[in-house]
């Protein structure tokens, strides 16, 4: 198996730390199949563009402070070149903020450079190629709801199952909610399945408006939706519970939810099954 690593790294001790755990990682103690690999380096997102145009790359390894962009422009800048190719960020100790949300913006791991070890990064590398390989077969799938244009039951179960596994990784919380139109059957009983699309589709359309741009909303069921909502400084899971639930009665639609705790981490087929509890008839108030 041929392995080629593109690093992306300003600091050349820490080129040199990186490339020297690389050739360990070759040897084979960390695969479970032998291993050739070829790193390739670029001191900066600009030569990192240049060689993501010539050459052929099965990963990234990006630390985002480098001479010519920091930060979220760097996950930016590369990412923009390399859409096929998994990349993991390499990140100082204090920004697993920003790691996490880049995360949730693309990328496929982060690590703190300071523990980066051949047995973690081997890890991380493996993980990540298989997940990028899996995702972009979803999309490759039929993924897309063709009524309301939102990510599909699969979809969702990708992408918010991704989001439990790094709450649970950064001691975050993270609420899964399952919404549905009020009375959605006896409208179809009563009006037609015409008009129960058109409720559906309506209903769509609410929980976007009502979504923050980084949560995953999806039809997960014939009348139902998901919604995945991480914690964050800007706006608590409760915060958020607190906004979503005062607003849904006002466009005719049911909410039930549940929160993962990282203290007791449970899977997300556990979690919507809680969700789908709390939006039963007679529930009084969103579980812990």
């Amino acid at each position: 198996m041929n392995l080629r690593v593109l690093l992306v790294e300003s600091e050349v001790e820490d080129v040199l730390f990186l490339q020297d755990v690389l050739t360990e990682i070759e040897s084979g103690r960390y695969w479970s199949n032998w291993v050739n690999v070829e790193t390739l380096h670029a001191p900066t997102a600009e030569e990192a563009a240049v060689i993501l145009v010539n050459e052929l790359v099965d990963v990234i390894l990006l630390d985002l402070s480098l001479a010519d962009t920091q930060g979220v422009g760097t996950f930016r800048a590369v990412e923009a070149s390399a859409r096929q190719i998994p990349i993991i960020l390499l990140v100082g100790p204090d920004d697993h903020t920003l790691a996490a949300r880049m995360v949730r913006d693309g990328a496929q791991d982060f690590l703190v450079k300071k523990e980066i070890d051949c047995e973690p990064l081997a890890h991380a590398i493996r993980n990540a190629i298989e997940r990028h390989r899996l995702l972009t077969a979803a999309r490759a799938a039929a993924t897309t709801d063709s009524l309301t244009g939102l990510p599909n039951r699969g979809g969702f179960l990708t992408l918010a199952d991704r989001d439990r596994k790094l709450a649970e990784r950064l001691r975050r919380r993270l609420m899964v909610l399952v919404a549905e139109p009020e009375n959605v059957y006896e409208i179809a009983s009563s009006q037609g399945q015409q008009r129960q699309d058109l409720t559906l589709v309506e209903t769509a359309d609410h929980l976007r408006a009502l979504a923050a741009p980084t949560d995953v909303l999806a039809r997960i069921g014939q009348t139902r939706f998901g919604l995945a909502v991480f914690d964050t400084e800007v706006e608590s899971v409760e915060e958020a519970w607190s906004r979503l639930h005062a607003a849904a009665p006002a466009h005719r639609i049911r909410v039930g939810a549940a929160i993962f705790d990282p203290d007791r981490p449970v899977s997300l087929d556990a979690l919507l099954d809680q969700a789908a509890l709390d939006l039963a008839p007679g529930a009084l108030a969103m579980r812990p």
